[in-house]
Order: C-alpha cells, then sequence, then structure tokens
C-alpha cells in the first residue's frame, strides 16, 4: 500500500482548521486513482488548498470551492496560480467523497465567488469542524 499524501500542519490555527477537509478530498482522490503528486495548505484571505495533479491543480478556497487549471505555479505558503481556471462547482464545501466526481465531471462554469470570506457566523466554521486531520 502506498503511504497516502497529506497536507503538512500550517502555523496559523486559522489556515490549519481547514487540515482536516483538505485531508479527506486528498484521500478521496487518491482513493479514486487521481495523479494526486502534492497536497498543502495556502494562505488566508481566502484560506485555500493546492492538489496537484499532473499538469493540472485543483485549488479549494473557501469562497468558491473547487477550482481547476493548468498548474502555472505555487508552493505551499504562497498562492497558487492557474492557467485557464474554471469552477467545478458542488459548492464551497462539498463532501470530499465527491470531488472525484467533480473533477471527472468537469468545469461548470468560470470561478466567481460564491460565499464572502468575511461572511461572519455562516456555519461555514462549524462545517469544517466536522473533518479532523489525522
Amino acid at each position: 500500500m502506498i503511504d497516502r499524501l497529506r497536507p503538512l500542519p500550517h502555523s496559523d490555527p486559522f489556515v490549519d482548521v481547514i487540515r482536516g477537509y483538505v485531508t479527506c478530498v486528498g484521500d478521496a482522490l487518491q482513493a479514486q486513482g487521481a495523479p494526486l503528486s502534492k497536497v498543502w495548505l495556502d494562505p488566508a484571505n481566502p484560506r485555500d488548498a493546492t492538489f496537484v495533479l499532473g499538469l493540472r491543480a485543483l485549488v479549494w478556497n473557501e469562497s468558491e470551492g473547487f477550482v481547476l487549471g493548468e498548474f502555472v505555479s505555487g508552493e505551499p505558503g504562497v498562492r497558487t496560480v492557474l492557467r485557464d481556471p474554471v469552477r467545478l462547482g458542488g459548492g464551497v464545501l462539498p463532501e470530499p467523497r465527491s470531488v472525484p466526481h467533480l473533477l471527472e465531471r468537469g468545469a461548470v462554469e468560470a470561478p466567481a465567488a460564491v460565499r464572502a470570506v468575511d461572511a461572519g457566523h455562516d456555519g461555514f466554521e462549524d462545517a469544517l469542524l466536522r473533518f479532523r486531520a489525522a
């Protein structure tokens, strides 16, 4: 069995809250055979994470959900740059097991904010806490 790729803990506790969700998504991608080679947590405002899939990358952020595009640049702590990004739909926090299906289905629309980063108490933080980092 190959070890699962997991994001490292982030030094900012506010950003690290997303690690459980990102870990679950990475596990789901790997279980479906996605060519995941790297995964990391990115900066805040919005909080996001990058999943490198060959020449493409899947980026999740708390305002747009999942966006797929050609990987141009990025690394832990540096915002990822994608060429020709497209939003996959499914909302800002789809169930991790549904993400491989969103990826398989492909683009649904151009990236557009679907949740304001400063949305206040809208239940998002509570929803994130359902996912635990291993």
